[in-house]
C-alpha cells in the first residue's frame, strides 16, 4: 500500500504524525485530562469571574507533615492573602470521600478540573497556595501543561513547589496522634451533647493503614514530584521537630524567594 493510503473508513493508516500528548511531552491521559478540563472550562460563562494567580505554590508533603498548620506561613512566606486551597476539602461527594477513606487516590481528572476551576478565579489573582496537589504523575503532568497554557496566553504565573518532609515514623506517630484527639473530642461531644463530632479516618485508627498511606505518597505522590525537577523551583522542607522549629525551617528555606 502506498505511502499515505487510505483503508476503506478513510483513515490514513501509515500517517506518522506525532500524537500532541508526545508532542507536549506529557502522557496521554495527562494531555486528554488538561484538554478536557481547558474546553470546558473555555465554555463556561463565567462574568469576568477570571485570572491567572501571580504565584501558584503546590503545597505536598506525607501524612502527618503538618501541611494544614503551617500552611498560613508558606502563604506570608509568599505574601499571598487568601488562605489555602486545600484538595481534600473540595473533594466532598461519596465517591472522593470513600475513596479517601481507604487511603487510595481519587481519579485524576475530576480532581484536575475541579482545583484548576477553583484557582483561575478571580479571588486568587494575587496568588494561592495549592495544599494537596499534584498527587500522581497525571496530575503533575497537567500542572505542566496549564503553566504551558497560561505562557501561550502571554501571561505569567510564578510556579513553586513546597515539600515538608517527615519520616515513616513521624509521619505514622502524628497520624495515630491525630485520631487519639478526635476521637477524645468526640467522646466529649457525646458525653456532654454539644460541639460537633469530627470525622475520624481509618488511617488515623490503625498503624498499619497508616504506613500504607505513607508509602502511596513515597511511591505515588513523591515520585511523581519529579517531573517539576528543572521545571519549576522544588523547595524541601523538614517539618520534623517542634511547631517553632518547622515554622523556623519554613521561613528560612522561602525568605529569599
Amino acid at each position: 500500500m502506498a505511502s499515505g493510503s487510505k483503508t476503506g473508513f478513510g483513515r490514513d493508516v501509515t500517517s506518522t504524525a506525532t500524537p500532541p500528548w508526545v508532542g507536549a511531552g506529557v502522557s496521554r491521559a495527562a494531555y486528554e485530562d488538561f484538554q478536557s478540563f481547558w474546553e470546558t472550562f473555555e465554555k463556561q460563562p463565567r462574568a469576568g469571574d477570571f485570572a491567572i494567580p501571580r504565584v501558584i505554590v503546590w503545597l505536598n508533603g506525607a501524612p502527618g507533615a503538618g501541611k494544614g498548620t503551617n500552611s498560613s506561613y508558606v502563604c506570608d512566606a509568599f505574601d499571598v492573602k487568601e488562605p489555602p486551597v486545600v484538595t481534600s476539602d473540595l473533594l466532598a461527594s461519596p465517591a472522593f470521600v470513600a475513596a479517601k477513606e481507604s487511603g487510595k487516590l481519587v481519579r485524576d481528572s475530576a480532581v484536575t478540573s475541579l482545583l484548576f476551576s477553583t484557582i483561575l478565579s478571580r479571588r486568587y489573582a494575587g496568588g494561592v497556595v495549592v495544599d494537596g496537589y499534584p498527587r500522581t504523575a497525571v496530575q503533575a503532568e497537567c500542572v505542566k501543561l496549564l503553566h504551558e497554557k497560561i505562557l501561550s496566553m502571554k501571561q505569567r504565573s510564578n510556579f513553586q513547589v513546597v515539600i515538608f518532609d517527615v519520616s515513616e515514623r513521624v509521619s505514622v506517630e502524628r497520624q495515630l496522634g491525630r485520631g487519639v484527639q478526635a476521637q477524645r473530642h468526640n467522646d466529649r461531644v457525646e458525653k456532654l451533647g454539644e460541639g460537633q463530632l469530627v470525622e475520624i479516618r481509618k488511617t488515623d485508627k490503625s498503624s498499619e493503614a497508616a504506613r500504607h498511606r505513607f508509602q502511596v505518597f513515597v511511591e505515588e505522590t513523591d515520585g511523581a514530584l519529579k517531573i517539576f525537577r528543572g521545571l519549576f523551583p522544588c523547595h524541601r522542607i523538614s517539618a520534623e521537630g517542634s511547631f517553632d522549629q518547622v515554622r523556623s525551617n519554613i521561613y528560612r528555606t522561602l525568605k529569599h524567594i
